[in-house]
């Protein structure tokens, strides 16, 4: 089992920790073990910052930086070859809980590690979504994509949720039109990258980004919309949501309601009067930050 250098740094893994894991990819089976490996340290390093959290605070949240870097990633180097062979293949068992992001340029592929955090935010936001599209009769007209490699202008990429229209407008092809990136332990400036790979729909790539910063030190989740804007042809940041909890359980929320605008999402225009824009609302916002404090928190609730 080879392992890269790690001081090696490249464009993909800007933002990520120094201490991710990187190796060279052999096979499916180093592959399986090095994952359970890497899964078995993240856990070891999950329980140890909690531990510690606990004993400054007496709470379970600790305003200090842990003693221990954490972080769910993993970096292989391997050839895109191999990578369509052993990951794209029709025969290809999926691996669960895992999300995966290749750079053929680079022969990198990145794995993200799902944590329960991930998990509970990502189902969070998708049911809050689900029911304001129930609102509008439209629960049945979308698509869910969720840990399905999308093609982003040669690489290869899965968000950790999706949605898309079921019947695009004619010449649109079904992929998600909105994606979800939930990040933890990867830094402001990685998840910035994420979203500048997903917006560009001139190319086929999504029109909305939710992207999610949870922290790992406080009860704190910063919620960024970002969209295409068609006049000037690039990403712009229109919304800021931040949901916090104090020692006290008192929960301070600023930015919201988050907005999804209609013709984003569904790549038309409304048809009735119904049919309005996507709103996720401060009780749903509320709900989604106190499903990854509960994850990150549980000894103290």
């Amino acid at each position: 089992m080879s392992h890269i250098n790690q001081n090696e740094q490249d464009h993909d893994s800007e933002g990520l920790p120094p201490s991710v894991g990187r190796y060279d990819y052999e096979d499916k089976d180093q592959f399986a073990q090095i994952l359970t490996l890497e899964r078995e340290r993240l856990l070891d390093s999950m329980r140890y910052s909690r531990e510690i959290s606990d004993i400054d605070t007496g709470s379970g949240r600790s305003e200090q930086e842990p003693t221990t870097e954490i972080t769910e990633y993993i970096i292989f180097s391997i050839d895109p070859t191999t990578f369509n062979q052993d990951f794209l293949s029709l025969d290809t068992i999926p691996i669960p809980s895992i999300r995966t992001s290749f750079n053929p340029n680079t022969e990198t592929l990145i794995v993200k590690m799902v944590t329960r955090e991930h998990t509970q935010i990502a189902f969070a936001v998708h049911k809050a979504i689900d029911k304001a599209l129930a609102r509008m009769g439209l629960d049945e007209a979308t698509n869910d994509y969720l840990g399905v490699d999308i093609d982003l202008n040669g690489s290869k990429k899965q968000p950790d949720m999706g949605w898309g229209p079921r019947r695009p407008p004619r010449g649109c092809p079904k992929r998600p039109s909105v994606v979800l990136e939930v990040a933890v332990s990867e830094t402001r400036k990685k998840l910035r990258q994420d979203v500048d790979l997903w917006l560009d729909p001139v190319r086929g790539n999504a029109n909305v980004v939710i992207a999610i910063k949870l922290s790992r030190q406080r009860a704190m989740i910063a919620i960024d919309l970002w969209i295409w804007d068609t006049v000037n042809g690039k990403p712009i940041n229109s919304q800021h949501i931040e949901v916090s909890e104090n020692e006290n359980d008192e929960v301070k929320l600023s930015g919201g309601p988050l907005v999804i605008p209609f013709r984003l999402f569904f790549l038309r225009d409304p048809q009735t009067p119904r049919e309005t824009d996507v709103i996720i609302d401060n009780e749903w916002l509320q709900k989604i930050a106190e499903r990854g404090w509960d994850m990150q928190f549980s000894n103290s609730r």
